[in-house]
């Protein structure tokens, strides 16, 4: 059935599954009674361990010509994927989930910037419009923070999206790479270097189940979210991001009550529209120059 879909349907599917799998993430995050690294530690060994296992069952005729073949840029997206979950981890530990999440929503603006650095595409007017008023959301945000300590916080979740962004790219540049072996290697890196920091290896039956459940949250929704690129441009993945954003601290909100305060509301519903309004935008004009050039 999947075959049967566009290759603009295969991309939307696979960006919308990953990102409505990864929504509960900060909630389980929040149950977890750990320390931060040894969270870190087992957040990222069961979801690349099981993925890693799975990925050799699934292919293993090419599973290992799989892994040669990511290159420099797999290795690249998973140094990427490292910092993304270790800022992620330390994000949440300093702020609130909300704040946390409209930080990492930059993502598909960071995204354009990065593509324009890197891969010489000129970004749009609309698109440094946006930033600029993105930016002053979040130093909207940020002021409030900085009264309640909570700055630090939300500071991680910028440098977060920033690697998320940066692996973004590095995809969308080369989208003929399989980049699934690449963030499984990624969990495995970030594992190992959380080893070195881990207080306790005990885990209770609580925390042993909500880690579990990060299988997952981290492991198999970014499994659909790394192959979302090969059909889809990253403005168009970015929105999905937005979702996350919505819906994450709705469930934190729900279930063990932790409000967002009305700086972070208001700053948030402002960056969510603009982001919104922006990729939108980009998602139109990158159709439009596709009938162009197929007419």
């Amino acid at each position: 059935m999947f075959d049967k879909l566009t290759n603009k349907s295969k991309g939307t599917l696979l960006a919308f599954v990953g990102v409505m799998i990864i929504t509960p993430d900060s909630l389980i995050i929040r149950m977890v009674t750990v320390d931060t690294w040894d969270l870190l530690f087992y957040r990222s060994l069961l979801p690349g361990s099981t993925l890693l296992i799975g990925y050799f069952i699934l292919f293993h005729h090419r599973a290992l010509n799989d892994f040669k073949a990511i290159g420099q840029p797999g290795i690249i997206n998973a140094l990427f994927i490292l910092g993304s979950n270790i800022t992620f981890i330390l994000a949440l530990a300093n702020t609130n989930v909300a704040n946390a999440l409209v930080m990492i929503s930059l993502v598909p603006l960071i995204a354009s910037i990065f593509s324009f650095i890197f891969l010489n595409e000129k970004p749009e007017l609309i698109t440094w419009i946006c930033s600029l008023l993105c930016m002053i959301a979040v130093i909207f945000i940020f002021y409030e923070s900085f009264a309640l300590n909570q700055y630090l916080g939300d500071f991680y979740g910028i440098v977060c999206a920033s690697f998320v962004a940066a692996s973004l790219t590095v995809m969308r540049h080369n989208s003929h790479i399989n980049f699934v072996p690449s963030y499984i290697l990624g969990k495995l890196m970030t594992a190992f270097v959380s080893l070195f920091f881990v207080s306790s290896f005990l885990l209770g039956a609580s925390d042993l189940f909500f880690i579990s459940l990060m299988i997952l949250t981290v492991g198999v929704s970014f499994v659909f979210i790394s192959l979302a690129p090969q059909y889809i441009s990253s403005p168009e993945i970015g929105i999905f991001f937005l979702l996350e954003t919505a819906i994450g601290p709705i469930w934190v909100w729900y279930f063990i009550n932790e409000s967002p305060s009305l700086n972070t509301l208001i700053g948030g519903l402002f960056i969510i529209s603009i982001i919104f309004i922006h990729s939108y935008y980009m998602i139109k004009k990158v159709r439009n120059d596709e009938n162009l050039v197929s007419n």
